[in-house]
């Protein structure tokens, strides 16, 4: 069956509102009406879902207050690598350590498979997950995969807070520090809301990242921090 112009026009632009994070459906606004028809048109639907992957992108879900979760297929262009962080300029360890605090952030607030069923609000705060990761490297049994060792080795050894010279918070040099940044570069990505009125270092994990930790579930690295922790 040939799909009308219209609505291959309509699907490219919801997957076009799915790839901007700060794109928020509501009800009635042109996002929200797209989403609905998304949700409730199997025909519709399997379009979005078509025009997506000719793109590189798999549709995870499609929340009503979050929107179209997209993740990207093995080579897509629309691939986000944590090498990104600090417009790629991170050196080797500081990789290990935002990709372990991924992991931590993803272990801390889904501790089994289960928790990604749930739709509860998710909060987090930047010195308990920092506090998190630490003990639960401190129970990783020993040998495993050589460079998940290595990353929990470097975030051992790395100090876990350090002042700025004027101004409250982490800085740079620390693991404090790179918890913040990574949940800063999950807020861009909508993925993830500052809370500052709960405090400074306060952060909602959205459904958005739940639908991604939920596709990544399984790894063998998330598997041995949820079992560590």
């Amino acid at each position: 069956m040939t799909v009308p112009m219209e609505d291959v026009w309509a699907a490219a632009e919801l997957v076009a509102f799915g790839l901007r994070p700060g794109a928020r459906p509501t009800e009635g606004n042109p996002y929200g009406l797209l989403l609905e028809r998304y949700r409730t048109s199997t025909a519709f639907r399997d379009t979005v879902d078509t025009v997506a992957g000719g793109l590189g992108l798999v549709v995870l879900g499609a929340p009503p207050r979050t929107g179209l979760v997209l993740t990207t297929q093995p080579g897509s262009v629309f691939a986000v690598r944590m090498a990104d962080l600090r417009g790629g300029n991170l050196g080797a360890d500081d990789k290990l350590v935002a990709g372990l605090a991924v992991l931590g952030i993803a272990a801390y607030a889904f501790p089994t498979d289960a928790e990604l069923d749930a739709t509860e609000v998710k909060i987090v705060e930047v010195a308990a997950l920092d506090r998190f990761i630490r003990d639960a490297i401190e129970r990783l049994p020993e040998g495993g995969d050589a460079e998940h060792r290595r990353a929990a080795d470097v975030y051992r050894r790395t100090a876990a807070f350090r002042p700025k010279d004027r101004q409250p918070g982490p800085a740079r040099g620390c693991t404090q520090f790179a918890v913040q940044e990574v949940l800063g570069w999950l807020v861009e990505r909508g993925a993830a809301r500052a809370m500052p009125q709960m405090g400074p270092s306060t952060y909602q994990l959205t459904d958005r990242f739940r639908l991604l930790v939920a596709d990544m579930a399984g790894g063998e690295a998330l598997s041995a921090l949820r079992a560590a922790a």
